[in-house]
């Protein structure tokens, strides 16, 4: 992938990420189809992601709760006790997501 294919494929996950739908983001950044458009979101978002094996939409999900995470975490660590509350929402949502989080049961 080239530096252009690159930045190209950053935008399309970085839209997903935002919650546009495939088909606009394909046609908005000139895929030819659908698949296109997710292959190459694809490849952005698995160099991004850390964590455990998930699904394509499960991975998406995580690397959303990243971004929330780091948007809120300065606010968080000045002592913003709504963003405090947040980030552990966003910290416990992703141990789910991730399948970290066990019930007590299992």
């Amino acid at each position: 992938m080239d530096a252009r294919d690159r930045e190209r494929a950053s935008q399309a996950l970085a839209l997903k990420l935002a919650g546009v739908d495939w088909q606009t983001i394909a046609t908005k950044l000139g895929y030819p189809d659908v698949a296109d458009a997710v292959l190459a979101a694809g490849e952005i978002a698995d160099e991004q992601y850390d964590g455990p094996p998930l699904d394509p939409e499960r991975m998406l999900e995580a690397l959303r709760y990243d971004r929330l995470q780091a948007a809120l975490w300065g606010p968080a660590m000045k002592g913003d006790l709504a963003a405090v509350d947040r980030v552990l929402t966003i910290a416990d949502r992703r141990q789910r997501i991730k399948r970290l989080h066990r019930r007590s049961d299992e």
